[in-house]
């Protein structure tokens, strides 16, 4: 491989893809191993290209060659990978689950000159077929040993990346507040829940309506533990108001807190708690109206059945915007 004129690659296959980029626009103009011809020199100086790497047995390991690497020495269960595509290669979710990061090994690849691993950040909830990652070198090529350095690492910490299927199977949903049990206003919070366990595979198994009664409904989360519910969602009664009654009626049930309010907006006023190592999650109305809140943080990682400490509760602050992305 090597560095010519554009003219002077006429007759000559290029190592590289051109990309011609603009406002809105980037074009893969010609692919790595065309063969350029006369008519092709102009469009490659208006794409900026007046000299061009040229050339089919380059010295090292070339851009494609080194991402494919990378991937398949850094990929745990439920993971495959796209491309090359201009030299990078993503990776993508084969199963919704939870995504998990070994964050300090991504830091130590990107600390090594010319290598690039990005990825989603760590305990994300993420949907079959998903990007949650990809890599690539930021010349053409890189020595052999540079490259066996890179996945040594990446093979000694494997899976680098990964994404944990469901393990909960069985959820049962308790929907409260007298205005709902009355008729005075159709439930919401059911089909909500369906659709966001439905992007893990999961359904709700069983759901009732109680009203604002604190023994109605400790009475029917310790029912559902007995029926062996896995995660028992309560929805609704969450807030300060004097009608609001579900954390006490949690509490009530003899159930572990770890956390009465998260530091997460929206959704800063759910309630999480174990009885008996069944997770129990006090949801708050805005789970109705935001497309993303504290539930769809804490979610994945309670399907997986990590149990989750009131320390590492703390630590959402960072990101807390839910809003903003996962």
């Amino acid at each position: 491989m090597k560095k010519v004129k554009v003219e002077d690659a006429i007759g000559k296959p290029l190592a590289h893809d051109v990309v011609r980029y603009g406002p809105g626009i980037k074009i893969v103009l010609f692919k790595r191993g065309h063969v350029v011809r006369a008519g092709d020199v102009e469009q490659l100086k208006d794409a900026g290209n007046y000299f061009v790497y040229v050339g089919g047995e380059e010295e090292g390991v070339h851009e494609d060659e080194a991402a494919i690497r990378m991937a398949r020495a850094a990929m745990g269960e439920n993971l495959s990978y796209k491309g090359p595509d201009k030299g990078s290669i993503t990776l993508i979710a084969e199963k919704p689950g939870l995504l998990k990061v070994k964050v300090e090994v991504i830091k130590q690849i990107n600390l090594i000159d010319d290598f690039t691993f990005v990825t989603r950040v760590n305990n994300t909830g993420v949907k079959k077929g998903a990007v949650v990652g990809a890599v690539k070198i930021v010349p053409l090529t890189v020595d052999e040993g540079r490259m066996r350095k890179v996945e040594e690492i990446l093979e000694k910490d494997k899976p680098v990346l990964q994404v944990i299927s469901p393990k909960i199977k069985k959820v049962g949903a308790i929907v409260t507040g007298t205005e709902v049990y009355e008729g005075r206003i159709k439930d919401a919070f059911v089909p909500v829940l369906k659709e966001k366990l439905g992007d893990y595979g999961l359904d709700v198994h069983e759901s009732t309506i109680l009203p604002d009664d604190e023994e109605k409904i400790k009475e029917k989360i310790l029912e559902f533990k007995e029926k062996g519910y896995e995660l028992i969602l309560v929805a609704g009664g969450m807030a300060v108001d004097s009608g609001d009654l579900t954390p006490a009626a949690i509490r009530k049930t003899g159930a572990d807190v770890v956390s009465r309010g998260v530091p997460i907006f929206p959704g800063a006023m759910i309630m999480l708690a174990y009885l008996d190592g069944v997770p129990i999650l006090g949801l708050p109305a805005c789970v109705l109206p935001d497309k993303r809140t504290s539930f769809d943080r804490i979610l994945p990682r309670i399907l997986v059945k990590e149990k989750i400490t009131r320390e590492e509760i703390a630590e959402l602050g960072h990101g807390g915007f839910a809003w903003l992305g996962l």
